[in-house]
């Protein structure tokens, strides 16, 4: 994604393939990878469109830790996939909802150990 704007994020993020289950309001189960990840959220690629500020279940998995909480889509945009070529995914960023402070400090510290 390209934005030339200021940057407003709160929490620094990196690029990471971290595994994550997304389970949606029609109770079904999205398997991918995220894009990147911060102590704030993820963007992740998939083939669903998700409504903007629907809710979703999250579980992201952090080398030895999973991380599970709430999450609500913040944006989607339709991109072609950077993967396979004539798909089309939807880039969508999900915001960490009903998230402990506990849980966002070990998602602080896995970013910090790729960040070395």
């Amino acid at each position: 994604m390209h934005y030339n704007g200021i940057e407003k994020r709160k929490f620094k993020r990196v690029r990471c393939p971290c595994k994550i289950w997304i389970y949606s309001i029609s109770e079904h189960t999205i398997l991918t990878h995220t894009e990147n990840i911060s102590a704030g959220g993820v963007r992740v690629l998939i083939e669903e469109k998700l409504d903007i500020d629907s809710i979703v279940g999250i579980e992201v998995k952090l080398k030895e830790n999973t991380i599970a909480c709430k999450g609500r889509i913040v944006w989607v945009v339709n991109r072609h996939s950077p993967y396979k070529k004539g798909i089309c995914y939807n880039d969508t960023g999900i915001e960490f909802l009903e998230i402990t402070d506990r849980q966002r400090d070990c998602i602080d510290k896995f970013i910090e150990n790729i960040c070395k």
